[in-house]
């Protein structure tokens, strides 16, 4: 966008690679992606990270926007449910790093990426993207 270069050429690249990580990363049933895992399988890194929801919440929204498509809103709202409820630290204040498979916080709750990058990065992208969505 910067350099006022169309995304068109590569959508179908950006949807393949976000449909891989719906396919093999997501967690369907208790929402958020999962840590990482092999090519071609499920992931079998099963913590959550705060830096996977983050990217992976506004890459839902961008995807729904520019489809329609209810899968993607669906992701959206699981992504977002899970940050909400296990994620975020409503008493302290940002994002725990990582839950891992049991529920349970563990790592800096601040860094150089963190926060300041990713979390409100995608915080205010998906707020905007909301608002247009709302404004349609």
């Amino acid at each position: 966008n910067a350099l006022g270069i169309s995304n068109a050429p590569l959508l179908d690249l950006y949807r393949t690679f976000f449909d891989y990580s719906i396919r093999y990363g997501f967690d369907n049933k208790s929402g958020g992606f999962y840590s990482s895992g092999p090519v071609n399988a499920r992931a079998d890194r099963r913590a959550k990270l705060w830096g996977v929801k983050a990217e992976c919440l506004l890459g839902a929204i961008f995807h729904y926007r520019l489809s329609d498509k209810a899968d993607y809103w669906d992701c959206f709202c699981k992504t977002l449910d899970w940050i909400n409820n296990y994620q975020v630290d409503w008493v302290h204040g940002d994002w725990h790093a990582q839950i891992d498979r049991r529920g349970t916080p563990s790592g800096d709750k601040a860094g150089e990426w963190k926060c300041a990058y990713h979390n409100g990065r995608a915080t205010l992208y998906c707020l905007e993207i909301l608002e247009s969505l709302a404004g349609d």
